[in-house]
């Protein structure tokens, strides 16, 4: 029995993941690839009613995956920032309580 479109999305969802927690460069990109396809497969067929749940976890999957890449894109521009201090230059950007960057 060959996975629902869904489910495949959700795989490759979960091997992103695995990837990003991994720290593995050539495998989020490759997962990244991967995704994109199923997703657009996805996009091009009908979602039936059974798979309501499936894709329930999908969009639970996707929000795991904004906030990686959220947490990493952070995390990047703090530590270009202290660079910068290291450097004897003053940041461009600060953290607001929300987390986002905004320039002073």
């Amino acid at each position: 029995m060959t996975p629902s479109a869904i489910e495949h999305v959700i795989e490759c969802q979960s091997a992103l993941i695995g990837a990003i927690d991994a720290g593995d460069l050539p495998a989020i990109e490759e997962s990244t690839r991967l995704l994109a396809i199923a997703v657009q497969r996805a996009r091009s067929g009908d979602v039936v009613t059974a798979e309501k749940l499936s894709l329930e976890h999908a969009l639970k999957q996707a929000n795991a995956l904004t906030i990686r890449v959220n947490t990493l894109s952070d995390w990047t521009r703090q530590r270009i920032d202290r660079l910068a201090q290291l450097r004897g230059e003053t940041c461009q950007h600060t953290y607001s309580r929300h987390g986002k960057t905004s320039l002073f």
